[in-house]
Protein backbone atom coordinates (compact mmCIF):
# COMPACT_ATOMS: atom_id res chain seq x y z
CA UNK A 1 0.00 0.00 0.00
CA UNK A 2 1.34 3.43 -0.84
CA UNK A 3 2.09 5.78 2.23
CA UNK A 4 -0.37 8.25 2.19
CA UNK A 5 2.02 10.94 4.32
CA UNK A 6 4.89 9.82 1.81
CA UNK A 7 2.98 11.07 -1.16
CA UNK A 8 1.50 14.09 0.45
CA UNK A 9 5.51 15.23 1.30
CA UNK A 10 6.33 14.76 -1.53
CA UNK A 11 3.52 16.67 -3.14
CA UNK A 12 4.01 19.73 -0.67
CA UNK A 13 7.57 20.00 -1.58
CA UNK A 14 7.42 22.72 -3.12
CA UNK A 15 4.59 24.38 -1.54
CA UNK A 16 4.16 27.46 -3.58
CA UNK A 17 4.09 25.59 -7.01
CA UNK A 18 1.41 22.98 -5.91
CA UNK A 19 -0.86 25.42 -3.69
CA UNK A 20 -1.15 27.50 -6.81
CA UNK A 21 -1.63 24.51 -9.12
CA UNK A 22 -4.41 22.65 -6.62
CA UNK A 23 -6.14 26.41 -7.02
CA UNK A 24 -6.48 25.86 -10.82
CA UNK A 25 -8.14 22.64 -10.44
CA UNK A 26 -10.34 24.42 -7.94
CA UNK A 27 -11.05 26.97 -10.35
CA UNK A 28 -11.96 24.60 -13.23
CA UNK A 29 -13.56 22.54 -11.55
CA UNK A 30 -15.67 25.07 -10.27
CA UNK A 31 -15.64 26.42 -13.83
CA UNK A 32 -17.38 23.35 -15.74
CA UNK A 33 -19.58 22.54 -12.73
CA UNK A 34 -21.55 25.85 -12.31
CA UNK A 35 -21.95 25.65 -16.18
CA UNK A 36 -23.21 22.61 -16.40
CA UNK A 37 -25.55 23.27 -13.67
CA UNK A 38 -26.92 26.23 -15.06
CA UNK A 39 -26.87 24.43 -18.51
CA UNK A 40 -29.32 21.13 -16.66
CA UNK A 41 -31.34 24.29 -14.53
CA UNK A 42 -32.13 25.67 -17.33
CA UNK A 43 -32.73 22.27 -19.43
CA UNK A 44 -35.03 20.99 -16.42
CA UNK A 45 -36.75 24.29 -15.99
CA UNK A 46 -37.65 24.51 -19.76
CA UNK A 47 -38.84 20.76 -19.75
CA UNK A 48 -40.96 21.64 -16.66
CA UNK A 49 -42.95 24.86 -18.27
CA UNK A 50 -43.40 22.95 -21.45
CA UNK A 51 -44.77 20.13 -19.71
CA UNK A 52 -47.23 22.23 -18.11
CA UNK A 53 -48.95 22.95 -21.44
CA UNK A 54 -49.67 19.61 -21.31
CA UNK A 55 -48.45 15.94 -21.41
CA UNK A 56 -49.21 13.40 -24.68
CA UNK A 57 -50.89 16.54 -26.18
CA UNK A 58 -51.48 16.37 -29.45
CA UNK A 59 -53.37 19.26 -31.34
CA UNK A 60 -55.00 18.86 -34.63
CA UNK A 61 -55.86 22.17 -37.07
CA UNK A 62 -57.51 21.68 -40.35
CA UNK A 63 -55.04 21.97 -43.52
CA UNK A 64 -56.56 22.40 -47.37
CA UNK A 65 -58.41 19.93 -49.48
CA UNK A 66 -58.78 20.84 -52.88
CA UNK A 67 -56.98 24.24 -52.33
CA UNK A 68 -59.71 24.46 -49.85
CA UNK A 69 -59.80 24.66 -46.07
CA UNK A 70 -60.92 21.85 -44.77
CA UNK A 71 -63.29 22.35 -41.46
CA UNK A 72 -63.04 20.62 -39.00
CA UNK A 73 -66.38 19.07 -37.03
CA UNK A 74 -67.90 17.46 -34.10
CA UNK A 75 -68.21 14.07 -35.77
CA UNK A 76 -64.73 14.39 -36.30
CA UNK A 77 -64.25 14.97 -32.30
CA UNK A 78 -67.20 11.74 -31.71
CA UNK A 79 -65.07 9.22 -33.99
CA UNK A 80 -61.36 10.60 -33.34
CA UNK A 81 -62.51 9.97 -29.61
CA UNK A 82 -63.26 6.25 -30.09
CA UNK A 83 -59.84 5.18 -31.34
CA UNK A 84 -57.65 3.23 -29.10
CA UNK A 85 -54.66 5.48 -28.64
CA UNK A 86 -56.81 8.25 -27.66
CA UNK A 87 -57.23 9.06 -23.88
CA UNK A 88 -58.86 12.36 -24.25
CA UNK A 89 -60.37 14.66 -26.66
CA UNK A 90 -61.95 18.04 -26.92
CA UNK A 91 -62.99 20.36 -29.46
CA UNK A 92 -60.99 24.17 -29.04
CA UNK A 93 -63.36 26.95 -30.84
CA UNK A 94 -61.58 30.65 -29.95
CA UNK A 95 -62.48 33.91 -30.18
CA UNK A 96 -61.63 37.22 -28.74
CA UNK A 97 -64.99 38.99 -27.60
CA UNK A 98 -65.05 42.54 -25.08
CA UNK A 99 -65.15 41.57 -21.37
CA UNK A 100 -67.08 43.69 -19.00
CA UNK A 101 -67.10 43.75 -15.56
CA UNK A 102 -68.84 47.02 -14.09
CA UNK A 103 -67.07 49.96 -15.52
CA UNK A 104 -63.87 47.79 -16.30
CA UNK A 105 -63.42 46.41 -19.80
CA UNK A 106 -61.27 44.28 -21.72
CA UNK A 107 -61.53 45.01 -25.37
CA UNK A 108 -59.29 42.24 -26.95
CA UNK A 109 -59.07 39.26 -24.96
CA UNK A 110 -58.64 35.30 -25.78
CA UNK A 111 -60.81 32.83 -25.03
CA UNK A 112 -61.48 28.99 -25.39
CA UNK A 113 -64.56 27.06 -25.88
CA UNK A 114 -64.11 23.66 -24.60
CA UNK A 115 -65.27 20.46 -23.00
CA UNK A 116 -63.80 19.34 -19.00
CA UNK A 117 -61.47 16.88 -21.01
CA UNK A 118 -59.25 19.99 -22.07
CA UNK A 119 -58.77 20.18 -17.82
CA UNK A 120 -57.17 17.02 -18.10
CA UNK A 121 -55.43 17.12 -21.71
CA UNK A 122 -53.64 20.71 -20.11
CA UNK A 123 -53.06 19.83 -16.99
CA UNK A 124 -55.13 22.84 -16.15
CA UNK A 125 -56.19 23.55 -12.01
CA UNK A 126 -58.23 26.60 -10.40
CA UNK A 127 -57.67 28.52 -7.32
CA UNK A 128 -58.67 26.44 -3.99
CA UNK A 129 -62.61 25.68 -3.35
CA UNK A 130 -62.81 26.76 -7.15
CA UNK A 131 -63.34 24.62 -9.93
CA UNK A 132 -63.09 23.90 -13.79
CA UNK A 133 -65.89 23.61 -15.93
CA UNK A 134 -68.19 20.31 -15.96
CA UNK A 135 -69.95 17.78 -17.51
CA UNK A 136 -72.90 19.54 -15.68
CA UNK A 137 -72.30 22.54 -17.10
CA UNK A 138 -71.75 21.18 -20.41
CA UNK A 139 -75.06 19.18 -20.46
CA UNK A 140 -76.86 22.30 -19.44
CA UNK A 141 -75.37 24.78 -21.38
CA UNK A 142 -74.53 26.81 -18.52
CA UNK A 143 -72.96 30.31 -18.94
CA UNK A 144 -70.28 29.84 -17.00
CA UNK A 145 -66.78 30.79 -17.53
CA UNK A 146 -62.74 30.49 -15.93
CA UNK A 147 -60.57 33.47 -16.27
CA UNK A 148 -56.94 33.55 -15.97
CA UNK A 149 -55.05 35.19 -13.87
CA UNK A 150 -53.97 37.96 -15.55
CA UNK A 151 -57.48 38.65 -16.91
CA UNK A 152 -58.63 38.52 -13.09
CA UNK A 153 -55.85 41.28 -11.92
CA UNK A 154 -57.23 43.82 -14.30
CA UNK A 155 -60.78 43.19 -13.93
CA UNK A 156 -60.56 42.57 -9.63
CA UNK A 157 -59.07 44.52 -6.77
CA UNK A 158 -56.02 42.13 -5.04
CA UNK A 159 -57.70 40.06 -2.76
CA UNK A 160 -61.20 40.49 -4.33
CA UNK A 161 -62.43 36.73 -4.84
CA UNK A 162 -64.18 36.74 -8.66
CA UNK A 163 -66.49 33.73 -8.27
CA UNK A 164 -69.67 33.92 -7.94
CA UNK A 165 -69.40 37.53 -10.23
CA UNK A 166 -70.60 38.17 -13.13
CA UNK A 167 -69.08 39.47 -15.94
CA UNK A 168 -70.21 40.66 -19.46
CA UNK A 169 -68.92 38.70 -22.49
CA UNK A 170 -70.14 41.18 -25.63
CA UNK A 171 -72.89 41.85 -23.40
CA UNK A 172 -74.00 38.50 -22.06
CA UNK A 173 -73.59 37.48 -18.67
CA UNK A 174 -71.38 35.01 -17.47
CA UNK A 175 -71.02 33.69 -13.87
CA UNK A 176 -66.82 33.04 -12.83
CA UNK A 177 -66.66 29.58 -11.26
CA UNK A 178 -62.90 29.90 -11.32
CA UNK A 179 -59.54 31.43 -11.76
CA UNK A 180 -56.91 29.73 -13.52
CA UNK A 181 -53.66 29.24 -10.67
CA UNK A 182 -50.86 30.65 -12.28
CA UNK A 183 -47.90 28.30 -13.45
CA UNK A 184 -45.19 29.09 -15.71
CA UNK A 185 -46.10 28.01 -19.15
CA UNK A 186 -44.37 27.95 -22.49
CA UNK A 187 -45.18 26.20 -26.30
CA UNK A 188 -44.60 27.96 -29.43
CA UNK A 189 -48.33 27.39 -30.48
CA UNK A 190 -50.44 28.35 -27.19
CA UNK A 191 -50.91 31.13 -25.00
CA UNK A 192 -50.14 31.01 -21.69
CA UNK A 193 -53.02 29.97 -19.53
CA UNK A 194 -52.53 33.31 -17.33
CA UNK A 195 -54.41 35.51 -20.25
CA UNK A 196 -56.55 32.66 -21.24
CA UNK A 197 -60.49 32.40 -20.55
CA UNK A 198 -62.56 29.33 -20.71
CA UNK A 199 -66.18 28.69 -21.47
CA UNK A 200 -68.35 25.79 -22.07
CA UNK A 201 -68.00 24.33 -26.03
CA UNK A 202 -71.77 23.98 -25.83
CA UNK A 203 -72.63 27.36 -24.62
CA UNK A 204 -70.74 28.69 -27.32
CA UNK A 205 -72.41 26.43 -29.54
CA UNK A 206 -75.91 27.87 -28.47
CA UNK A 207 -75.35 31.53 -28.63
CA UNK A 208 -72.97 31.60 -32.30
CA UNK A 209 -73.76 28.22 -34.14
CA UNK A 210 -70.61 27.45 -35.88
CA UNK A 211 -69.80 25.61 -38.85
CA UNK A 212 -66.05 24.62 -38.15
CA UNK A 213 -64.18 23.45 -34.65
CA UNK A 214 -60.88 25.83 -34.91
CA UNK A 215 -58.79 22.99 -33.13
CA UNK A 216 -59.00 19.48 -31.88
CA UNK A 217 -56.80 18.46 -28.93
CA UNK A 218 -56.41 15.31 -27.36
CA UNK A 219 -54.12 12.94 -25.08
CA UNK A 220 -52.68 9.67 -25.95
CA UNK A 221 -51.44 6.74 -24.19
CA UNK A 222 -48.65 5.36 -25.84
CA UNK A 223 -45.94 7.83 -27.45
CA UNK A 224 -44.72 4.41 -29.46
CA UNK A 225 -48.47 4.55 -31.57
CA UNK A 226 -48.40 8.21 -32.21
CA UNK A 227 -47.24 8.11 -35.02
CA UNK A 228 -49.86 5.25 -36.35
CA UNK A 229 -52.67 7.42 -34.21
CA UNK A 230 -51.99 10.32 -36.55
CA UNK A 231 -52.16 8.57 -39.58
CA UNK A 232 -55.37 6.96 -38.71
CA UNK A 233 -56.48 10.49 -38.02
CA UNK A 234 -55.99 11.57 -41.15
CA UNK A 235 -57.74 8.85 -42.86
CA UNK A 236 -60.72 9.33 -40.54
CA UNK A 237 -61.23 12.97 -41.20
CA UNK A 238 -60.37 12.41 -45.42
CA UNK A 239 -63.68 10.09 -45.19
CA UNK A 240 -65.86 12.19 -42.88
CA UNK A 241 -64.82 14.99 -45.64
CA UNK A 242 -64.46 13.07 -49.08
CA UNK A 243 -60.53 13.97 -49.23
CA UNK A 244 -58.04 11.97 -50.04
CA UNK A 245 -57.14 9.74 -47.03
CA UNK A 246 -53.44 9.64 -48.10
CA UNK A 247 -52.84 13.83 -48.76
CA UNK A 248 -50.88 14.77 -46.05
CA UNK A 249 -52.11 18.47 -46.25
CA UNK A 250 -56.04 17.78 -45.27
CA UNK A 251 -54.65 18.42 -41.46
CA UNK A 252 -51.52 19.84 -39.34
CA UNK A 253 -50.42 17.92 -36.08
CA UNK A 254 -48.99 20.04 -33.85
CA UNK A 255 -46.77 17.30 -31.04
CA UNK A 256 -45.68 18.64 -27.84
CA UNK A 257 -43.85 15.72 -26.83
CA UNK A 258 -41.91 16.46 -29.86
CA UNK A 259 -41.44 20.17 -29.31
CA UNK A 260 -40.19 18.62 -25.87
CA UNK A 261 -37.48 16.30 -27.30
CA UNK A 262 -36.32 19.11 -29.51
CA UNK A 263 -36.06 21.66 -26.31
CA UNK A 264 -34.23 18.66 -24.37
CA UNK A 265 -31.65 18.12 -27.28
CA UNK A 266 -30.93 22.21 -27.56
CA UNK A 267 -30.00 22.24 -23.60
CA UNK A 268 -27.83 19.04 -23.84
CA UNK A 269 -26.00 20.28 -26.64
CA UNK A 270 -25.52 23.57 -25.08
CA UNK A 271 -24.52 21.78 -21.95
CA UNK A 272 -21.97 19.63 -23.44
CA UNK A 273 -20.74 23.06 -25.22
CA UNK A 274 -20.52 24.54 -21.71
CA UNK A 275 -18.76 21.67 -20.64
CA UNK A 276 -15.83 21.97 -22.91
CA UNK A 277 -15.65 25.71 -22.10
CA UNK A 278 -14.91 24.78 -18.49
CA UNK A 279 -13.11 21.56 -19.66
CA UNK A 280 -10.49 23.63 -21.26
CA UNK A 281 -9.69 25.42 -18.21
CA UNK A 282 -9.46 21.99 -15.99
CA UNK A 283 -6.94 20.94 -19.28
CA UNK A 284 -4.98 23.74 -18.04
CA UNK A 285 -4.83 22.93 -14.58
CA UNK A 286 -3.64 19.46 -15.70
CA UNK A 287 -0.88 20.99 -17.36
CA UNK A 288 0.13 22.37 -14.03
CA UNK A 289 0.00 19.43 -12.14
CA UNK A 290 1.95 17.28 -14.98
CA UNK A 291 4.64 19.96 -14.76
CA UNK A 292 4.87 19.49 -11.00
CA UNK A 293 4.60 15.55 -11.25
CA UNK A 294 7.65 15.79 -13.57
CA UNK A 295 9.66 18.55 -11.41
CA UNK A 296 8.99 15.73 -8.36
CA UNK A 297 10.45 12.98 -10.72
CA UNK A 298 13.37 14.80 -11.67
CA UNK A 299 14.14 15.55 -8.28
CA UNK A 300 13.48 12.25 -7.07
CA UNK A 301 15.74 10.57 -9.57
CA UNK A 302 18.11 9.44 -6.97
CA UNK A 303 15.52 8.11 -4.56
CA UNK A 304 13.57 6.32 -7.69
CA UNK A 305 17.11 4.41 -8.86
CA UNK A 306 17.08 3.23 -5.18
CA UNK A 307 13.96 1.63 -5.00
CA UNK A 308 14.34 0.35 -8.39
CA UNK A 309 17.67 -0.95 -7.12
CA UNK A 310 15.92 -2.60 -3.97
CA UNK A 311 13.19 -4.87 -6.49
CA UNK A 312 10.72 -1.53 -6.95
CA UNK A 313 8.30 -2.87 -9.80
CA UNK A 314 7.54 -0.41 -12.97
CA UNK A 315 3.98 -1.03 -11.56
CA UNK A 316 4.33 0.40 -7.82
CA UNK A 317 6.83 3.51 -9.19
CA UNK A 318 3.78 4.43 -11.90
CA UNK A 319 1.16 3.63 -9.20
CA UNK A 320 3.28 6.21 -6.88
CA UNK A 321 3.57 8.88 -9.22
CA UNK A 322 -0.53 9.04 -10.54
CA UNK A 323 -1.45 8.71 -6.78
CA UNK A 324 0.14 11.95 -6.28
CA UNK A 325 -1.45 14.14 -9.25
CA UNK A 326 -4.96 11.64 -7.94
CA UNK A 327 -4.50 13.50 -4.93
CA UNK A 328 -3.53 16.79 -6.01
CA UNK A 329 -6.59 16.48 -8.45
CA UNK A 330 -8.92 15.55 -5.00
CA UNK A 331 -8.04 18.33 -3.16
CA UNK A 332 -8.48 20.53 -6.14
CA UNK A 333 -11.59 19.22 -7.02
CA UNK A 334 -13.15 19.05 -3.56
CA UNK A 335 -12.34 22.44 -3.22
CA UNK A 336 -14.13 22.88 -6.38
CA UNK A 337 -16.97 21.58 -5.84
CA UNK A 338 -17.49 23.44 -1.98
CA UNK A 339 -17.21 26.70 -4.14
CA UNK A 340 -19.67 25.05 -6.51
CA UNK A 341 -22.61 24.18 -3.92
CA UNK A 342 -21.66 27.60 -2.72
CA UNK A 343 -22.48 29.46 -5.76
CA UNK A 344 -25.67 27.46 -6.61
CA UNK A 345 -27.09 28.40 -3.08
CA UNK A 346 -26.08 31.97 -3.82
CA UNK A 347 -27.93 32.18 -7.17
CA UNK A 348 -30.79 30.42 -5.91
CA UNK A 349 -31.48 33.55 -3.49
CA UNK A 350 -31.18 35.91 -5.97
CA UNK A 351 -34.95 37.57 -6.76
CA UNK A 352 -35.82 37.01 -11.12
CA UNK A 353 -38.68 39.32 -11.67
CA UNK A 354 -39.96 40.20 -15.72
CA UNK A 355 -42.37 39.29 -18.49
CA UNK A 356 -39.89 36.09 -19.48
CA UNK A 357 -39.98 34.75 -16.05
CA UNK A 358 -43.74 34.38 -15.79
CA UNK A 359 -43.46 32.63 -18.76
CA UNK A 360 -40.36 30.00 -18.12
CA UNK A 361 -40.53 30.33 -14.71
CA UNK A 362 -37.45 30.98 -12.45
CA UNK A 363 -34.17 29.10 -13.65
CA UNK A 364 -32.04 27.61 -11.17
CA UNK A 365 -28.37 25.86 -11.55
CA UNK A 366 -28.95 22.14 -10.57
CA UNK A 367 -26.08 20.13 -9.43
CA UNK A 368 -27.55 16.89 -10.78
CA UNK A 369 -26.09 13.15 -10.62
CA UNK A 370 -25.40 13.46 -14.23
CA UNK A 371 -23.67 17.27 -13.88
CA UNK A 372 -21.55 15.48 -10.73
CA UNK A 373 -20.62 12.04 -12.89
CA UNK A 374 -19.25 14.58 -15.64
CA UNK A 375 -16.97 16.51 -13.55
CA UNK A 376 -15.73 13.55 -11.44
CA UNK A 377 -14.97 11.72 -14.98
CA UNK A 378 -13.26 14.36 -16.25
CA UNK A 379 -11.32 15.15 -12.97
CA UNK A 380 -9.98 11.62 -13.01
CA UNK A 381 -9.11 11.64 -16.39
CA UNK A 382 -7.10 14.63 -16.10
CA UNK A 383 -5.67 13.67 -13.12
CA UNK A 384 -4.64 10.35 -14.44
CA UNK A 385 -3.21 11.75 -17.70
CA UNK A 386 -1.69 14.00 -15.75
CA UNK A 387 0.42 11.58 -13.34
CA UNK A 388 0.86 8.43 -16.11
CA UNK A 389 3.32 10.86 -18.26
CA UNK A 390 5.77 11.93 -15.42
CA UNK A 391 5.42 8.49 -14.27
CA UNK A 392 6.26 6.76 -17.30
CA UNK A 393 9.67 8.97 -17.51
CA UNK A 394 10.42 8.06 -13.89
CA UNK A 395 10.01 4.21 -14.56
CA UNK A 396 12.55 4.58 -17.59
CA UNK A 397 15.25 6.21 -14.90
CA UNK A 398 18.43 3.73 -14.98
CA UNK A 399 19.46 2.39 -11.28
CA UNK A 400 23.23 2.58 -12.18
CA UNK A 401 23.02 5.98 -13.33
CA UNK A 402 20.52 7.01 -10.45
CA UNK A 403 22.70 6.13 -7.72
CA UNK A 404 25.23 8.42 -9.09
CA UNK A 405 23.26 11.28 -10.27
CA UNK A 406 22.87 14.62 -7.98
Amino acid sequence: MIPLREITQDLFHKKTRIILTIFAIAWGTFSIAITLAIGEGLRLNFARTMANAGENLLTITPGTSSNEELKLTKRDIDIIATLPNVASVTPQYKFTPQLRYHDRIIYYSEFYAVTPEYATIHHAQVRLGQRFISAFDLKQKNSVVVIGTKIADKLFAPGENPTGEIIYIDNRPFMIIGVMQKKPQMHATEIPDDWLNWIPASTYELLNNPQKVDAIEISYKDIKMLAQTKNTIQKVIALNHGANPNDANIVNFSDLEKDQEKTNKFFIGMQIFLGIIGGLTLLIAGIGIANVMYATVARATRKIGLQMALGATTRHILAYYISESLAATVIGGVIGMIMTVLAVYLIRLIPMQGKIIEYIGKPEPVLSFFVLAIVITVLGIIGFIAGLLPAIKATKVDPAEALVYE
